[in-house]
């Protein structure tokens, strides 16, 4: 009996060993097609990101892309999220990589994966970890220079090879990776750092996988894009002469697939500018004529999602980005099956067959109404009660230098003379925003972006307080362009009517924001300025056994809006809000964030000015519609830069 089961075993191990060692995934340049297990093979893949939705929601998303006729995804890995702190990596929960491409994989798809080390995709430096900043001495980013590539080939050689196993020909889902990201765009132009990385990912990955570069539709961008042994594709919206564009493709990869790696069907919002949009007459037009001469395409986005925490990055010279990614995308923010999505199904259709199952229809929405809110602490007297690290120093030094990834750092000094009024307060080396206050007292913001601000003049009549806050809040790193030494808080002395202002106190935030600050300590209310950075907490109740998806309107029936800061719905980190500025108004909250059947808790961190004016207690509406395209006064960002 145990004979005839050890042969039983025997025989299916063979049989798995060579179903495994069928599985293959190449390039057959004489047909300009790619294979997979034999037979030519043509993706229509949309972009999704893990880290841009909960984990609960994976398999919807993913579900909801299967059912629109594609057969592939594309992700991108940013670095930092999976090394928050040099050496210490984090694969689990909503960072699940193995998880995420697994799923993918039982759902149908296969995988198209785009691991850097850098990344851009409007996220926090471009997926860059934040400590790479710390020691600006000998760094150089994107190039052959021994203090960046130490730090990439050590994470290398954390990640690749949870991905070899993944591989198409290893039995997982992987088809192709890519080197680095649109890298022609970048003015180094360091051929052998790409063929640094080509070796890298080659000897983590082996020689079975089609490694391949994206670059924009111009031979300028090709030139240094691409690298030996590496397929070259480009990337291109719509309204673009189809033709035109493979042809530069063709003068870097004459033999091959077309492959259109990054198709916008919408683009990226910036904090101040209209909404962007994409035309999906434009997009199937298009569309269609690619897949009419064989190309593989790949939607970015397909699905967007959300900048949850402090993820959004910034474009030059200094434009960041808001909470929302939705992209214009052909699935929405909250995963809202639009008219987009069911016309490009609709020419997918026309060249591949689509799947059996029914579009899914779109998750329920709930207003969830008004939410009390009242007044816990100012930001000021927060920080500097719960701060993990305090120091002192004759010059104030840089978030990285303090060990400050996000949110906020206080820099306090003492002023010689309180008598300030009128006096001009230099603010020129502000990175990104401060908040500048005597002592608990409000007298004027500070943007890197608007230069009339940085220049603050003083309207204190009568002060005798001598102590000088400023809180400097982090807005994102910039993710894209030449200068990616975006370092944050204070980057040059202050000074006061010319004189430079010296003796910094430096409490920083730490990791207190990443989620819901509690454990409040209450300020004597008279110290209470309306127009300082506050904190304000309320709780509501829900009936519901599955809560709903639902939105955070910044805004009170009477009063007018929350202006500027970050909210969270019990400890999950929602992002920051804007309102005033627009174009987006609301905050998606999923309803796996919330707490079904019981009691759940909103806070705002308040940075401008809240509503409640001199009361304690002020509303905010819970709504169950986004609003994402308030009119402004700057245009749409150009778009396919």
């Amino acid at each position: 009996m145990y004979h005839r089961l050890f042969v039983i075993l025997i025989t299916i191990a063979s049989i798995c060993t060579q179903c495994q060692s069928q599985r293959s995934f190449t390039i057959d340049f004489d047909r300009d097609t790619f294979v997979k297990d034999g037979k030519p093979f043509r993706y229509v893949s949309g972009s999704i990101h893990m880290y841009r939705m909960p984990r609960e929601y994976w398999t919807d998303r993913l579900e909801r892309m299967w059912a629109a006729g594609l057969n592939a995804i594309q992700t991108y890995v940013f670095w930092d999220q999976h090394e928050p702190i040099e050496g210490v990596y984090n694969f689990e929960d909503n960072n699940d990589l193995v998880g995420f491409i697994q799923l993918a994989q039982k759902i149908g798809f296969v995988v198209i994966l785009r691991i850097g080390p850098y990344g851009c995709g409007e996220h926090e430096f471009g997926g860059f970890p934040w400590w790479l900043l710390r020691n600006l001495d000998n760094i150089q980013f994107r190039q052959m220079n021994s203090v960046y590539l130490n730090a990439v080939t050590r994470w290398m050689s954390v990640l690749l090879p949870k991905i070899r196993p993944l591989l198409y020909n290893n039995g997982g889902p992987v088809i192709s990776v890519q080197v680095e990201n649109e890298y022609g765009s970048y003015s180094a132009c360091d051929h052998n750092y790409m063929g640094y990385l080509r070796d890298i990912f080659r000897q983590y990955l082996g020689e079975n996988v089609v490694l391949f570069t994206v670059d924009g539709n111009g031979l300028n961008y090709l030139r240094c894009g691409t690298v030996r042994g590496v397929y070259t594709t480009i990337d291109f919206g719509p309204d673009t002469n189809v033709n035109e564009s493979f042809n530069y493709q063709r003068q870097y990869a004459p033999c091959g697939p077309l492959i259109n790696t990054e198709f916008y069907p919408g683009w990226l919002d910036l904090w101040g500018h209209q909404h962007s949009t994409v035309s999906t007459d434009s997009i199937v037009k298009t569309l269609d004529q690619m897949l009419s001469i064989g190309v593989n395409v790949n939607f970015y986005m397909f699905y967007g999602g959300t900048n949850f925490g402090f993820t959004s990055g910034a474009d030059p010279d200094y434009n960041p980005q808001p909470t929302s990614y939705d992209y214009d995308a052909p699935i929405s923010e909250p995963g809202d099956i639009t008219l987009k999505y069911m016309a490009i199904r609709t020419i997918i259709g026309n060249y591949l067959p689509l799947p059996s199952i029914p579009v899914p229809g779109n998750n329920t929405k709930k207003a969830y109404g008004t939410v009390r809110l009242s007044f816990k602490q100012s930001l000021l007297s927060y920080i500097k009660t719960h701060s993990s690290y305090c120091t002192t120093s004759m010059y104030p030094k840089r978030f990285e230098e303090l060990g400050q990834n996000q949110a906020f750092v206080v820099y306090s000094t003492i002023l010689n003379n309180p008598e300030v009024q009128g006096k001009v307060l230099d603010l020129s080396g502000i990175r990104d925003r401060a908040y500048v206050l005597l002592g608990e007292k409000s007298i004027g913001i500070a943007y890197r972006a608007n230069s009339s601000s940085l220049k603050l003049t003083i309207q204190a009549p009568g002060n005798r307080e001598t102590h000088l806050n400023i809180i400097v809040e982090n807005m994102g790193r910039l993710n894209y362009g030449d200068n990616l030494f975006d370092t944050k808080g204070i980057v040059k002395n202050i000074t006061l009517n010319g004189q430079m202002l010296v003796n910094w106190t430096m409490c920083i935030s730490g990791s207190l924001f990443d989620q819901a600050p509690t454990d409040f300590i209450m300020n004597e209310f008279e110290n209470f300025d309306p127009n300082a950075p506050n904190i304000y907490t309320g709780d509501f109740s829900i009936t519901d056994k599955i809560p709903s998806d639902t939105f955070l309107l910044p805004i009170t029936v009477s009063k007018g809006y929350w202006e500027k800061g970050v909210a969270y719905i019990n400890k999950y980190n929602l992002g920051r809000y804007w309102p005033i500025l627009g174009p987006q108004v609301t905050l998606y909250i999923p309803g796996p964030w919330l707490n079904p059947s019981g009691m759940n808790s909103l806070t705002m961190i308040e940075l401008q000015s809240s509503p409640c004016g001199n009361e304690q207690i002020c509303t905010i509406e819970l709504v169950d519609y986004p609003i994402l395209d308030k009119p402004t006064l700057l245009p749409a960002p150009l778009l396919y830069k």
